[in-house]
C-alpha cells in the first residue's frame, strides 16, 4: 500500500498511563483520569497514528473520501428524484432478530484491570440485539454471506454503548483509502460480469495487485461461509476500541458453552436462518460471551490496520461478560413490534463514553462518514469542488503518443476483443476499455459537480441523540438529526 503520511502521536503522559494500565482497579483508573482529564493529550493517543500527523490533516483527508463514497453512491443506491443523489446511508441488509429485551451481565470475577465505567463484576444491563446480513443483501436465508451482530447496552438513562460485530476476524479493507477503493471499485455491479470486472480491474488499478488480492482473498473467505444458526457463530469487533487504562482491546461474541449445535442449514427457505432463532427461542434462551483481546504491540496486535488478525496465541481470550436473548415467540404481535423499532436504530460504535472509545483509522473514517451524512441530511451543503490532477505529460507529447497506440489496438480489435489479451494489454488498451466503464457505469461521463443538497423542508424539529464525540465530550456531545414532517392534506 502506498505511503499515506501516517505519523504516530504519541505523549509521555499516555505512555505512563499505558504503564501503570496493569494495576489493580484503583490505581489504575486514577492514573486513566489523570491522563483523560489533563491538557497535555489523551491516552488513545499513546496508540493512534494520523495521516499527515495530525487529526486535523487526517480530518480533511476523510472528508475527500466520504465525499467519495457520496458520490459512488448514485450507482449502488440511484437517485432520488430531483436527480441529486441520497443521502449516505449504513449498508445493512434485513434483519434476522431483532429484540429489545436482551440482557448483558458481566462476570463476576472480572479481572481488575478490566473493570472500567459500566464494566463492573456482577453488573447487569438492558440490550437492543440486531442479528441480521453485514454486506446489505436482502433476506435472511442460509445463502453464504457475513453476518453481523449489533448490541446497544443501556447502562444508564443517558449513556449507551454500541457493539457492533461480524462474522469474520478481519476486514478486507486495511485503512479507510482501500475501504473506498474497493467500494468504488464494486459500485453498481449487478452481474458475475460487473463484479469481476471491478474486481479484477479496477480494483488492482487502484490499490495494487499485492494488494487486491489480499482483498479478494479476505472477502472470499468471508462471504464463502454457510451458516447453519446464527446462535451458534461467533462475532469479531475487527476493529479495536480503548478500555480505560487497560488500553486497546478488540472484542468478540461467541456462542456460550452448552446450546444445541447448529443443524445442517435450509438453502432453500429464504427466511430459514429466522425460523431457525425462532424455534430456539421458542424453547430456552440463546447466550453469546463477550471476549476481549488486549494489545500487546504494534506489530502482532496492530490498532490501523483492521486486516491483521489479532491471534489468539499471543492475545488470549478474555471473557468479560455474557449477552443473554431471552426465550420468545418472535412471531408474536408483541415482538414483531420491537422488531421494527430495532429496524429504525442506528447503531454506531462511537455511541459511547470517552473509556471506550473507538480506535484505529477506521473507525475514525467511519465517524467522519456518519458526521457527513448527518449533515447531508441536514441539508447542509457538502463540498464539491474536485481539484483535477495534473497531466503528467504536455498536450502535443501525449497526442503523438496516444495516436500509435491507438492506431496498433485498434488493429488487434479486429482480431482479438480487448479482454481476451493478456491482462497488461487489455488494460492499456484505452478505447474499449473506456467503453465498458462508462456502460457499467464505473467511470462518469465527464467531470460536471454535483447539484448540492437540497435545503431541509421548513418546519422540522431536531432530536437529539447522545454519543462520544471526543476525547473530552466524555458521552456529554449530542448530534443532531431532522425528522421531515409530511404536509397535512
Amino acid at each position: 500500500m502506498a505511503d499515506t503520511g501516517q505519523q504516530s502521536v504519541r505523549s509521555e503522559a499516555a505512555r505512563g498511563g499505558e504503564a501503570r494500565g496493569g494495576e489493580a482497579a484503583g490505581g489504575g483508573t486514577a492514573a486513566w483520569h489523570e491522563v483523560a482529564g489533563g491538557t497535555g493529550g489523551a491516552a488513545y493517543e499513546a496508540y493512534e497514528a494520523y495521516e499527515g500527523g495530525s487529526p486535523e490533516a487526517e480530518r480533511l483527508r476523510f472528508q475527500k473520501l466520504t465525499h467519495e463514497l457520496m458520490r459512488m453512491q448514485r450507482y449502488s443506491d440511484g437517485t432520488d428524484g430531483s436527480g441529486a443523489p441520497r443521502p449516505l446511508r449504513a449498508f445493512r441488509g434485513e434483519a434476522a432478530l431483532g429484540v429489545e429485551n436482551a440482557r448483558l451481565r458481566f462476570r463476576d470475577d472480572l479481572p481488575p484491570e478490566l473493570c472500567v465505567g459500566y464494566a463492573r463484576p456482577g453488573a447487569e444491563y438492558p440490550a437492543v440485539v440486531r442479528l441480521s446480513s453485514a454486506s446489505g443483501s436482502e433476506g435472511y436465508g442460509a445463502t453464504p454471506d457475513l453476518r453481523r451482530l449489533a448490541v446497544r447496552v443501556q447502562a444508564g438513562p443517558e449513556e449507551t454503548h454500541d457493539l457492533l460485530a461480524t462474522s469474520f476476524p478481519v476486514s478486507h479493507a486495511a485503512d479507510a483509502h482501500e475501504f473506498v477503493a474497493f467500494a468504488k471499485a464494486t459500485a453498481g455491479a449487478g452481474s458475475t460480469v460487473e463484479k469481476a470486472f471491478g474486481l479484477f480491474v479496477r480494483l488492482p488499478l487502484a490499490v495494487g495487485w499485492a494488494t487486491a488480492d489480499r482483498m479478494r482473498r479476505n472477502m472470499r473467505i468471508a462471504t464463502r461461509h454457510t451458516v447453519g444458526s446464527l446462535a451458534r457463530e461467533t462475532f469479531w469487533s475487527r476493529g479495536a476500541i480503548l478500555w480505560g487504562p487497560a488500553g486497546p482491546v478488540r472484542y468478540q461474541l461467541r456462542p456460550a458453552p452448552g446450546g444445541t449445535p447448529a443443524p445442517p442449514p435450509d438453502g432453500g427457505d429464504p427466511g430459514y436462518l429466522h425460523r431457525e432463532l425462532a424455534m430456539r427461542l421458542s424453547t430456552g434462551d440463546i447466550a453469546f460471551e463477550l471476549c476481549v483481546q488486549r494489545y500487546l504491540d504494534d506489530r502482532r496486535t496492530p490498532v490501523e490496520d483492521g486486516s491483521v488478525e489479532w491471534r489468539e496465541s499471543d492475545a488470549p481470550v478474555v471473557p468479560v461478560a455474557v449477552l443473554t436473548v431471552p426465550c420468545q415467540d418472535l412471531d408474536g404481535a408483541r415482538a414483531r413490534s420491537a422488531a421494527r423499532r430495532v429496524e429504525q436504530l442506528a447503531f454506531n460504535p462511537w455511541h459511547t463514553t470517552a473509556e471506550f472509545r473507538p480506535l484505529g483509522n477506521l473507525n475514525r473514517a467511519r465517524k467522519a462518514a456518519y458526521e457527513a451524512a448527518a449533515a447531508h441530511r441536514l441539508g447542509l451543503r457538502f463540498p464539491t469542488a474536485e481539484q483535477r490532477p495534473t497531466a503528467l505529460l504536455t498536450v502535443p507529447v501525449r497526442a503523438a503518443f496516444d495516436l500509435p497506440v491507438r492506431a496498433a489496438f485498434g488493429l488487434v480489435d479486429r482480431c482479438v476483443p480487448w479482454h481476451r489479451l493478456p491482462a497488461p494489454l487489455g488494460l492499456l488498451n484505452p478505447a474499449p476499455l473506456g467503453r465498458t466503464l462508462r456502460r457499467l457505469g464505473l467511470v462518469e461521463a465527464d467531470d460536471a459537480p454535483e447539484a448540492p443538497p437540497r435545503p431541509a423542508p421548513t418546519g422540522e424539529r431536531p432530536r437529539v441523540t447522545r454519543s462520544y464525540d471526543g476525547p473530552s465530550g466524555r458521552g456529554r456531545s449530542a448530534s443532531t438529526r431532522c425528522r421531515a414532517r409530511r404536509p397535512r392534506r
